[in-house]
């Protein structure tokens, strides 16, 4: 669900530890070494772990990604307003039965509502198509590049100790999803 309360810190996203600042050297790895029956099994679950622990911060950077896609095409943010506009007047001028008087001619029984409905939406279409389809696919490349890059390499055991629902279940970031065998309890000490 996404929400404020699942926002996790930038320390817990990006597996910084210590008081130093530097991404832990096992936060980021492949959930698998070597190519197995089993691989398949270990990046779906690992990717479905992560989309649940990590959900909101994942809406975030897709927001993030598109406001800032959005910034880098001015043309597309104007013919949008601009398209928001001529549809609000259209529904004022609908909605009101305003005469339209041009030169003293009412051009009116010329331009139909309907004339201009479709006038309008011939508009969208061509803004939607010229304008808008490029930087809605870029942010949408770029957001999935960068989310399924993370969901994919972030290992789950470097994640905050708690159960996460997948599915309605209940799971542990603590179960061992890498095929290192390595099922250390977190009690070990470094010489």
């Amino acid at each position: 669900k996404i929400t404020m309360d699942t926002m996790r810190s930038l320390p817990v996203f990006f597996g910084i530890t210590g008081p130093s600042f530097c991404l832990a050297p096992d936060a980021f790895n492949p959930p698998s070494s070597h190519f197995d029956k089993n691989t398949s099994e270990k990046f779906k679950r690992r990717i479905d772990l992560n989309f649940s622990f990590f959900i909101t911060n994942y809406a975030a950077i897709t927001a993030g990604t598109s406001f800032i896609v959005i910034l880098l095409h001015p043309k597309m943010v104007i013919y949008c307003g601009l398209l928001y506009i001529l549809w609000k007047i259209h529904s004022i001028i609908a909605k009101e039965s305003i005469l339209l008087v041009f030169m003293n001619q009412n051009i009116g029984k010329y331009l139909t509502i309907e004339i201009r409905t479709r006038a309008l939406y011939l508009m969208t279409i061509w803004v939607v198509v010229v304008y808008c389809l490029q930087p809605v696919l870029t942010a949408l490349t770029l957001s999935l590049l960068m989310v399924l890059v993370h969901a994919v390499m972030r290992d789950p055991k470097q994640v905050e100790n708690g159960f996460v629902s997948v599915g309605g279940k209940m799971r542990s970031y603590r179960e061992n999803d890498s095929d290192d065998g390595n099922d250390s309890s977190g009690s070990e000490v470094m010489v």
